[in-house]
C-alpha cells in the first residue's frame, strides 16, 4: 500500500511537471505509475487532493530537513533551507512543480484555496524559523516575523528561477544565505537606530 502511494505521487510529480495540473489527467499518472485509475481516487479521491498531496509530501520533507537543523543552531537551519532551495533548482520536475503551484492557482479557482493554504503553511514555518533565530541572537528585527518570513520566501523561489536558468556568474550558491544575513543585519541596525524608515 504504501509502494502504491510512493509510486502513485512519483508519477504525478513528472506528469504535473511536464503537464501542468491543468494538461494532467488522472488516467495518465495511473498509467505512468502502473496502476489502475481506481487506486488514485481510492487513495487520493480527486485530481486536486492529488496535487494537494503531492505539495504537502515535498514540503514535509523539506520542513524535516530543516527543523533538524535549526535543532543544531540557526545557521545550520539556514544552511538546510539554501541545501533544499539548489537541490530544486537543480531539478528540472522539481523546478517546474514549484512554478506551476502558483500557476495552478492564478488559473484554476478550485486550487487557489489549496495553494493558499499551503503557502500559509510556508510562511509560518518560516516564521518560527525567523523566531528561532532572533532568539538564539538575542537580537530585535523590529518588524513582524512573519514579514520577514514572506521576504525569504519570495527570495527562495526567485533564486530558484534564477538558478533553472543557468545564467553563468549571476547567482553565486551561497547567494541565499548571505542575502538573508544582510536583510537581518540590516533590520537590527533599523530597529536599533529607532526602527525602519517611515516608522515614527
Amino acid at each position: 500500500m504504501a509502494r502504491t502511494r510512493a509510486a502513485l505521487l512519483a508519477a504525478a510529480a513528472d506528469v504535473f511537471a511536464e503537464r501542468g495540473y491543468d494538461g494532467a489527467s488522472v488516467d495518465e499518472i495511473a498509467r505512468a505509475a502502473g496502476v489502475s485509475v481506481g487506486s488514485i481516487y481510492s487513495r487520493f479521491g480527486s485530481k486536486q487532493d492529488l496535487f494537494r498531496a503531492l505539495m504537502t509530501g515535498h514540503l514535509e520533507g523539506d520542513l524535516h530537513r530543516v527543523r533538524s537543523g535549526m535543532d543544531a543552531g540557526p545557521e545550520q537551519g539556514l544552511a538546510e533551507l539554501e541545501a533544499v532551495l539548489l537541490e530544486t533548482a537543480r531539478s528540472r520536475p522539481a523546478t517546474l512543480l514549484d512554478a506551476e503551484s502558483w500557476a495552478v492557482a492564478m488559473r484554476t479557482p478550485a486550487m487557489r484555496a489549496a495553494v493558499s493554504d499551503h503557502h500559509r503553511r510556508v510562511r509560518d514555518e518560516a516564521a518560527a524559523m525567523v523566531a528561532r533565530g532572533r532568539a538564539a541572537g538575542g537580537v530585535d528585527l523590529g518588524v513582524p516575523d512573519d514579514e520577514v518570513a514572506t521576504a525569504m520566501i519570495a527570495l527562495f523561489h526567485g533564486l530558484v528561477r534564477e538558478y533553472r536558468l543557468g545564467v553563468p556568474g549571476e547567482a553565486p550558491p551561497d547567494l541565499y544565505s548571505r542575502m538573508v544575513h544582510a536583510l537581518a543585519t540590516g533590520l537590527a541596525a533599523l530597529a536599533a537606530d529607532g526602527g525602519p524608515p517611515g516608522e515614527p
